[in-house]
């Protein structure tokens, strides 16, 4: 089985990150078809004051529009970035240097933010902290501390961006702390466990308190989110290794393959086989 190739920014900056300024230009690919569709081991946030951009995201299409705010996960997948005459910033960063605080919100629930249209006031913010960043991490002697503290500074306007915009409740409420709890037994478990009350089980609540924790913090069902999951991981697969659809419902724990056929037939809209055709002419 092939795996998924991971870009690491080590490989790139030894700062713990790299912030790139964008020029308004004609439209341009970010992104060699080479390197294809990868994950990374950092954030990726883009600020965009002009122009437009978009990306495919665990194979689901993102536009981004002007003054907005948008970023991706190290879990996700993703690739064919491409500009349009876009001016802004390209920021990755090492999720070590974010408060753990900020990174619960921030990772909320990967795989379902979405561009955030920002105010006059909070896009001026942003370019200007940027812009200092920027300026101070190509001195002569760049002061690493310093350079961390303004990285700091801005997770802590993107966790506040994010939360507000999200309308999300307090990352350290009840309903929040279950949420991630759930989140992360739901990422390492997926494979085996596939039902609301084996979840429910393993956080030692009840099933309709658990739906209605993650309902308060997501706006969806627990049942919404392990089929989200799955569908997720079957996309990945079918995309990146050239296991057969009996081989990949294994893979995902089933034990009748026609029956994750059906499944992923009636939530896609197309057979599993489609979606690997589908999926790699459209890189």
């Amino acid at each position: 089985m092939k795996r998924v190739p991971v870009s690491k920014l080590q490989d790139k900056s030894k700062l713990g990150f790299q912030l790139k300024p964008s020029a308004k230009e004609a439209a341009t690919a970010q992104q060699s078809k080479a390197k294809g569709a990868h994950r990374d081991d950092h954030y990726i946030f883009f600020i965009t004051l002009e122009g437009s951009g978009s990306t495919v995201v665990d194979f689901e299409e993102k536009i981004v529009g002007p003054n907005t705010l948008y970023y991706i996960l190290p879990e996700q997948i993703h690739y064919r970035i491409i500009t349009k005459k876009a001016k802004g910033w390209f920021l990755a960063a090492d999720p070590a240097l974010v408060d753990p605080a900020c990174r619960d919100i921030i990772e909320s629930w990967s795989g379902f933010q979405e561009p955030i249209v920002l105010s006059a006031g909070e896009i001026q913010d942003y370019d200007m902290l940027l812009g200092i960043l920027y300026r101070k991490a190509y001195e002569q002697e760049a002061n690493l501390s310093v350079l961390h503290s303004l990285l700091r500074s801005f997770f802590e306007m993107a966790a506040s961006t994010i939360q507000i915009h999200s309308k999300a409740v307090s990352h350290n409420s009840r309903p929040a702390i279950i949420s991630m709890q759930f989140k992360k037994l739901l990422n390492e478990n997926i494979q085996q466990f596939k039902t609301p009350a084996a979840y429910a089980e393993m956080l030692h609540i009840s099933e309709p308190y658990l739906n209605e924790a993650l309902k308060k913090t997501t706006g969806s069902t627990v049942s919404f989110w392990i089929k989200y999951k799955m569908l997720t991981e079957a996309k990945r697969l079918l995309y990146f290794t050239d296991l057969n659809v009996k081989q990949i419902a294994g893979e995902l724990g089933f034990e009748n393959h026609s029956y994750f056929s059906q499944i992923f037939l009636k939530e896609t809209g197309m057979t599993a086989l489609t979606f690997r055709r589908q999926s790699r002419e459209r890189e």
